[in-house]
């Protein structure tokens, strides 16, 4: 009984507290609103036209639109703390500046599957050159 009470008690509380904010004069100064006169400012009538089921339905709206924006911000919040995905580019299938020219017989220029390094020198013509001279010079 004393819960029911209490509850009844802070409603009307709640209630009587909330009266005197429609009550209170509105200003326009200038391109303004404001609750205090001012110098040349004009008394604006605010009185809501509103049905209790119209404020409702409004209120309803406002609260489905408040858990959408959290929802979606919650979302966002995930979707931005994923790491950022690295766009690599597929290989090209042939070079477009090969694949135009030409060798002198006329047919086309064929590219490797893969580099091999070519030396225009014979593998291990170097030192025995230098293993000839260390002999002479001793």
């Amino acid at each position: 009984m004393t819960r029911n009470f209490s509850i009844t008690a802070l409603c009307l509380a709640a209630g009587g507290w909330m009266l005197p904010a429609a009550a209170q004069d509105i200003y326009r100064c200038g391109d303004s609103y404001s609750q205090q006169r001012c110098p040349g400012g004009t008394l604006v009538q605010v009185d809501d036209a509103r049905s209790a089921a119209q404020g409702r339905e409004t209120s309803v709206a406002a609260q489905r639109d408040a858990r959408t924006a959290e929802a979606m911000e919650k979302a966002r919040l995930k979707e931005e703390a994923k790491p950022v995905q690295v766009y690599i580019p597929p290989p090209k299938a042939e070079d477009p500046v090969q694949e135009n020219s030409r060798t002198a017989s006329g047919a086309k220029a064929m590219k490797p599957a893969q580099f091999t390094a070519v030396s225009p020198k014979k593998p291990g013509g170097t030192q025995a050159k230098k293993k000839k001279a260390k002999k002479k010079a001793v």
